[in-house]
């Protein structure tokens, strides 16, 4: 788009705004732009001059452009603006890096959300980056082209400008408005927290026509001339290339005005954009078709490789269509000066051509030893040769479906439909395939797949591997009843070496607890782990002594159940998948926290967060919900809630988020907020998933239903539902052994309904599991249901001590309130009073309102009201309303700390303090994080 005395003709406004939101970061204020418009009229300009604004300013600026591939690698814009390939000898980039390979990932059975390769532990990296990089000054993204975005690059966007609000990021985006882009559409569209400004391109106005016109003819334009230009619509593109083409073609008069002759017709804008290759060498028209085809991602010696021309001799061409105004000047990658001119190119290429030349391209980058995302991107859109393509996946298939796990299924499902099934790699091949099917989330295909190739007598040593492609697929989709046949199958199969064997009978064991037939799992798991200790087989023993310590943690919730689970995360990760070795350790923490073991629980959960972040998938949210349940059970509801928000933010792992918005749903109820609670129990999936370990956590949406009714006044209904579950299971799962927690509230309900035989029978349920762990939590249950049977206020009083002491704040207020109501029944007033106010103090505390009102009601029917007449609710806003966890990241951010860097300080995760911040901000009613550090630097001179 021509200017003029350095500024943008007829986009001042949009340069203002853009400039204003600039200064805005500039101050600590982030925020997010979208540039809108058709083809040509001047979005890249815009983004180019305000890129050069915001570096005058001293923001830090990165950019990059998409390109239109028809499939594009998963987070390659995103890739390109954070410079990750660019920088590897930048420690923090190299970390990203890693994570965005997915060695990790690899095998790990994916969700179909992440076939377009937008896993979560990917974005979570980049975000984490993005939040370094800004703590090093302000920071702005400038990204075109997003209409052709890959969907990966979009969801890292998507979180950068949710987050806006607390950073001094400035991200800005163009896109044209043409179908397709829904996606990036939505992201410029929908309101963000109020950062977010979207400015349309429309065409220039007649008289900025007229300014330009002049501009580039030096001076006024002719009636005929003028009016020639009106057929242009106000683009820009279309009014510099038609003047250009007018100038080339000597069809401009000179005199006092710039006319043109009253038979000149107004050509199509792709005539005028292609006019200037006429005046171009042959061998440069050669080299712009060539780059046309491999994209603008394209490097010089990409080009000069796939040409098969020295390096000077390209510079030479390049440097000659850069003065005529084809190709830019951007570094070491290639860039035409519009798109319309590629695609001008691009369609005068036939296609057999373009197919010859990312061929060509493919192999070249190969040899070069490119990155296999690179090599893929070119071979999706050839006519590979049967031969490279088969021998390149051999070498590259595995890595490559750890990156980018759509691409690697396509191209393998070309390879076998290409190669030989009688050639001695095409097992190898099958083999593949099947695992970036299980990758992409094709858990049934991937199964079938896997199945197939057994069914053809595989090669030696190929046969453990798919067998284990079956079993992972079966269990993933939900049918451990399939996993262990093929469990079994494969301990009988006389192709299976012995320490294969010993880990099919280790997984039989985990199938047979999955689904809920405890004895022979344990039986099973007995004898696996014998065989895999005289194997020395590290990953066969740690899922034994998984089943073993689940099942008697279920059973017998004591010290021996802890001490299996401690062994299983004793053996290292080297010595196993990381994604096993990660799963034990937050089932560890799950049972730390069950027995009121918060050090270590915490401490576990500190260890754990780094390699839950890598590898993402179902246990990033089981972190999450992990560190959300701690938070409940010790009384730190609004760090339960960030961490379920946290969580949320992971991906659509709908398991997970079935027992995360069911947590939510409960601090809701708690809190007297039915028609919050509500909703996130309408958001939750119908269906549960009782295969994987998401069947633990289905009490949860269970418990949150129950509690609606009680704040419905339905007590029958919750009564029911509570009593349905404790005996018949939930799930596969045995409602005595998982629901021991409900005791006390099913003698509580139980007694109200009259029921005295069930009520005795929930008493002593909740006495065998206190005297099987010792733990305070269980022994608290089992005095407060002995006391709620004999309306004893000395048993209600020794259950509070234990729930102190645990400690559990809420059960402690309700024992408290139970102990309350027995003394005033017993005319002891004063000490009901007592007893009532340090119930409701701790239900102020933790924001229970609903559970206050409910004791508040209870003791006035026995003559008790409260004593003190403090503020019945906590305070919401201002300094006081800071939990302590927002205070020490509100102490970090005065201190300059990153998300990242405060999150290490804290062990909690990224996500998480991002949370926070956005929280203190709120709170405080502020707008970034400068004024943040400002109020506690005031609130320290004070």
């Amino acid at each position: 788009m021509a200017s003029f005395e350095g500024r943008l003709l007829g986009r001042a406004t949009e340069l203002a705004e853009l400039s204003r939101l600039a200064q805005s970061t500039l101050a600590g204020m982030g925020q997010a732009g979208f540039v809108v418009g058709e083809a040509g009229l001047g979005k890249t300009a815009v983004l180019d001059q305000a890129a050069a604004d915001a570096r005058r300013m001293g923001i830090q600026v990165l950019s990059a452009s998409a390109q239109n591939l028809a499939q594009p690698c998963p987070f390659a814009v995103i890739s390109h603006c954070l410079r990750l390939e660019e920088s590897p000898s930048d420690e923090r980039r190299a970390q990203v890096t890693e994570v965005l390979r997915g060695d990790a990932r690899y095998g790990v059975p994916g969700a179909r959300h992440e076939a377009a390769g937008a896993d979560a532990a990917t974005i979570e990296a980049m975000v984490g980056l993005v939040e370094d990089l800004c703590a090093q000054g302000p920071l702005a993204l400038f990204l075109d082209d997003l209409q052709w975005a890959d969907p990966a690059s979009l969801a890292v966007l998507h979180r950068l400008v949710r987050s806006v609000h607390q950073l001094p990021l400035l991200v800005v985006g163009a896109h044209r408005p043409v179908p397709g882009a829904g996606d990036v559409a939505h992201l410029s569209r929908s309101p963000i927290a109020g950062n977010r400004t979207l400015l349309e391109l429309a065409p220039l106005d007649p008289q900025a026509v007229a300014a330009l016109l002049a501009d580039l003819c030096g001076r006024e334009a002719g009636p005929r001339l003028r009016r020639m230009a009106e057929g242009a619509g106000g683009n820009p593109l279309y009014l510099t290339e038609l003047i250009a083409a007018l100038r080339r073609e000597h069809a401009i008069e000179n005199g006092e005005t710039a006319e043109i002759a009253a038979d000149c017709a107004l050509p199509p804008l792709t005539a005028l954009v292609t006019h200037r290759l006429r005046y171009l060498r042959e061998d440069v028209r050669q080299m712009l078709r060539i780059v046309s085809v491999l994209g603008t991602g394209c490097t010089t010696a990409e080009l000069a490789a796939v040409m098969d021309i020295p390096l000077s001799d390209l510079l030479t061409a390049m440097a000659e269509a850069e003065a005529s105004g084809i190709l830019r000047d951007t570094g070491q990658f290639l860039r035409f000066r519009h798109e319309l001119i590629r695609d001008a190119l691009y369609d005068a290429v036939p296609g057999s051509v373009r197919a010859v030349l990312h061929t060509r391209a493919a192999q070249r980058l190969a040899e070069a030893g490119a990155a296999p995302e690179r090599v893929a991107e070119h071979l999706l859109d050839g006519a590979p040769n049967p031969e490279f393509l088969i021998n390149w996946l051999e070498g590259s298939a595995a890595r490559l479906t750890t990156r980018a796990p759509a691409m690697a299924l396509r191209l393998l499902t070309t390879a076998l439909e290409l190669g030989d099934p009688a050639a001695a790699g095409y097992g190898n091949l099958r083999l593949h395939h099947a695992v970036a099917q299980l990758s992409c989330g094709h858990l049934a295909e991937a199964e079938e797949s896997a199945r197939s190739a057994l069914a053809k007598a595989p090669d030696a040593g190929l046969e453990s591997v798919l067998r284990w492609i079956v079993l992972q697929a079966a269990f993933a989709r939900g049918r451990p009843d399939l996993a262990l046949a093929e469990a079994r199958a494969g301990y009988r199969s006389p192709g299976v070496g012995a320490i294969e064997r010993v880990q099919f009978q280790a997984f039989s064991a985990v199938c047979l607890f999955a689904l809920g037939d405890l004895t022979e799992a344990g039986a099973v798991a007995s004898r696996a782990r014998s065989a895999a200790d005289e194997a020395g087989d590290s990953s066969a023993l740690a899922s034994t002594l998984h089943v073993l310590a689940a099942k008697r943690f279920l059973e017998t919730p004591d010290a021996e159940a802890v001490e299996l689970a401690r062994q299983a995360t004793r053996l290292t990760p080297d010595t196993m998948h990381p994604a096993q070795w990660l799963g034990l350790q937050l089932s560890l923490v799950n049972c730390y926290i069950d027995l009121d073991l918060g050090p270590e629980a915490q401490r576990t959960l500190a260890a754990v967060r780094r390699p839950a972040e890598h590898i993402g998938g179902v246990f990033l949210p089981w972190y999450h919900l992990s560190c959300a349940l701690l938070a409940f059970h010790t009384g730190r509801w609004d760090d339960a809630l960030a961490e379920i928000e946290a969580g949320l933010d992971c991906g659509d792992q709908a398991a997970m988020s079935r027992a995360l918005r069911a947590m939510a749903a409960v601090i809701a109820a708690h809190r007297g907020r039915r028609p919050l609670a509500e909703a996130h129990l309408t958001a939750v999936l119908p269906e549960p998933d009782n295969a994987t370990v998401a069947a633990f956590y289905e009490y949860l949406p269970m418990c949150a239903r129950a509690l609606l009714d009680e704040a419905r006044g339905d007590d029958r209904r919750a009564y029911s539902r509570f009593a349905e579950a404790f005996d018949q299971g939930v799930g596969h799962l045995p409602g005595q052994l998982i629901l021991g927690f409900l005791t006390p509230d099913l003698v509580r309900l139980a007694l109200a309904q009259g029921d005295h035989d069930s009520a005795r029978r929930y008493a002593a349920a909740a006495q065998r599991r206190a005297e099987d762990s010792g733990g305070l939590y269980h022994l608290g249950d089992a005095y407060r249901c002995e006391g709620l049977l004999g309306e004893d206020p000395d048993l209600l009083l020794e259950a509070v001590r234990c729930y102190r002491n645990a400690p559990r704040p809420l059960n402690a207020a309700h024992a408290c309130t139970d102990a309350a109501e027995a003394l005033a029944r017993r005319g002891r007033l004063d000490d009901a009073r007592v007893l009532l106010d340090q119930a409701l103090e701790t239900f102020t505390r933790l924001g229970a309102a609903w559970d206050a009102a409910q004791a508040t009601s209870r003791l006035r029917a026995v003559a008790v009201r409260r004593g003190s007449h403090r503020a019945r609710t906590g305070v919401r806003d201002g300094w006081q309303a800071l939990t302590h966890t927002e205070r020490l990241v509100a102490e970090h951010v005065a201190e300059g700390c990153s998300n990242p860097e405060i999150a290490a300080r804290l062990s909690i995760a990224r996500s998480t303090v991002s949370t926070h911040v956005s929280s203190i901000l709120r709170k405080l009613a502020m707008t970034s994080r400068v004024e943040i550090a400002a109020e506690v630097t005031r609130r320290h001179r004070a």
